[in-house]
């Protein structure tokens, strides 16, 4: 009870936003780093594509049983039972819903394991050629695995989150992206892409393994009991089912995307999974951080029935998101050419797969507002435990997504998966917004308007700078990676000053609060 009530919680949400947005930013680096090692050594090809098809099934199961659902549903129940003082019997619940998870993940791992050839011959991968689908199944086999220490790493996350203890959480994926790169490099040689598999299942273990320490530490207490009627987990259920439901709809747009690209050029599933990598870095780094910062508190103070904190924090939340993300979705879009080349260009990567990939992350760039608002506004509707509005309201959304999908794919190729993706990103922000506005009553409209007029401006000024940029330097030779890395780095560098400039004169809200932090820091 003491660790919930006081210590760690007397941090800032800006010092438990900005730990996380660096431990993410860190993460997505190693990430960004595999992928590079994987196409710097294989290309852009058969052999990528069946390794993105393959991760395809256990990253779906984590992110519906984990990432989303019993996360969401995990922490506003236990909150409620450490705020009230009753910690043996959040344990307890804690412990039963462990309990059912290992046993769901389990018998769902054995049933994918079995079904494997069927499920990627008919909808993951129909249009590969024959060697490549056998290679697909060998890598979904040997991946599925992750998902039992996966699974692991999601409980005793949520509880980690709960104590607002974010150290573990934080360092797992490091070291997991740390496995893959370092084994898959030691043994490629005589495994070729599928030691990179094997580096998959050795990561999500130490996943897990570094949050062992802090459990202990948090005093975590496990009872091999399953108990289904217990009030806090039906409670977990009525709250993690409709997610559960909602997300096995909506990840069904990851599945149509890599059917479509099966049967496009080969390297197409591998251009479209690099460029949504990239695209999702502001997305990890700075939305996810921040959502994750801000729902243990929206939860609590929801469960202390104090709703103009809830309010207050959510527009805050949501104010920093655009404030960050507008400008990156900007700047990726504006630097998606000099970018590409200057992280993949090498090895097996080709000039032509720079022109494509480009292209694609051009289009998934203008989504990354959406889905960075997505995971604020899922989360405000989580802590009001209202999951099946924001469940039906995604429904929606991935419905258009998919509809979109095989709309553009035949006359935009690739990119129509990419710019289906990308409104669907930002239709799922505006009716996120307008249902929660409906539901909870107003919550600083007025004052997020404001804001991102001003956001809205700088980022025009700086996409102007960056252009401007590029333009002047465009008679460089690009042939050395120092003079790649030269271009995007100037730009994005001049891109940074003027957004930070233009901040400064226009007064934002998030802007002054930082300068101010700076200052205080400065005087001690």
């Amino acid at each position: 009870m003491g660790l919930f009530k006081g210590g760690l919680k007397r941090r800032s949400l800006g010092q438990i936003a900005g730990f996380l947005i660096l431990m993410s930013a860190a993460s997505r680096v190693l990430g960004y780093v595999r992928e590079i090692v994987l196409t710097t050594v294989f290309g852009q090809g058969p052999l990528t594509d069946a390794y993105k098809a393959a991760f395809l099934i256990p990253d779906v199961l984590y992110l519906i049983l984990i990432g989303g659902a019993f996360s969401t549903a995990f922490i506003p129940v236990l909150s409620g039972y450490f705020t009230k003082g009753e910690d043996e019997e959040a344990w307890k619940v804690a412990s039963t819903i462990l309990n059912f998870v290992l046993v769901a993940v389990t018998v769902g791992i054995g049933l994918l394991y079995l079904a494997a050839p069927w499920v990627v011959l008919h909808f993951i991968s129909p249009g590969y050629a024959v060697e490549t689908q056998a290679l697909t199944i060998y890598l979904t086999r040997v991946m599925l695995i992750q998902s039992f220490f996966m699974c692991l790493s999601g409980i005793a996350q949520g509880i980690c989150h709960v104590h607002q203890q974010f150290t573990a959480p934080a360092v797992g994926p490091l070291l997991y992206n740390i496995a893959i790169i370092v084994i898959g490099l030691q043994l490629m040689d005589q495994y070729g892409i599928r030691a990179f598999a094997y580096g998959v299942v050795i990561g999500s273990f130490l996943n897990f393994a570094v949050h062992v320490p802090y459990l202990v530490k948090l005093g975590f207490r496990y009872y091999p009991v399953l108990d289904l009627r217990h009030p806090g987990v039906v409670e977990f259920f009525r709250l993690a089912l409709p997610v559960i439901l909602g997300l096995s709809v909506i990840y069904l747009n990851t599945f149509v995307t890599q059917y479509l690209g099966s049967w496009l050029a080969p390297g197409t599933v591998t251009l479209l999974n690099n460029a949504n990598r990239l695209m999702q870095l502001p997305v990890g780094v700075f939305a996810i951080a921040i959502a994750t910062a801000y729902f243990p508190r929206l939860a609590e103070s929801v469960s202390a029935g104090e709703m103009a904190a809830f309010k207050k924090q959510l527009t805050a939340g949501i104010n920093q998101i655009f404030f960050l993300l507008v400008p990156a979705s900007v700047g990726l879009w504006a630097v998606s050419e000099p970018l590409i080349r200057a992280l993949y260009l090498q090895g097996r990567f080709t000039d032509h797969n720079v022109v494509v990939t480009a292209q694609a992350l051009a289009l998934y760039a203008i989504g990354i507002v959406g889905y960075s608002q997505q995971q604020m506004l899922n989360r405000g509707f989580y802590a009001v435990r209202d999951t099946r509005s924001a469940v039906l309201m995604n429904v929606v959304v991935i419905g258009t997504n998919i509809a979109l999908s095989f709309l553009l794919v035949g006359p935009m190729d690739f990119r129509g998966l990419a710019l289906a993706y990308s409104i669907a990103g930002m239709l799922a922000m505006v009716l996120l917004f307008v249902v929660l506005r409906q539901k909870i009553g107003a919550f600083g409209g007025r004052h997020i308007a404001q804001s991102l007029v001003k956001v809205l401006v700088a980022s025009a000024v700086m996409l102007l700078a960056v252009r401007l940029t590029l333009f002047g330097l465009d008679g460089l030779t690009l042939t050395s990676k120092a003079a790649q890395l030269l271009v995007l780095g100037m730009a994005i560098t001049i891109g940074m000053a003027s957004y930070t400039g233009m901040a400064l004169i226009l007064r934002i809200d998030e802007m002054e609060e930082a300068v101010g932090s700076l200052r205080r820091k400065l005087r001690l």
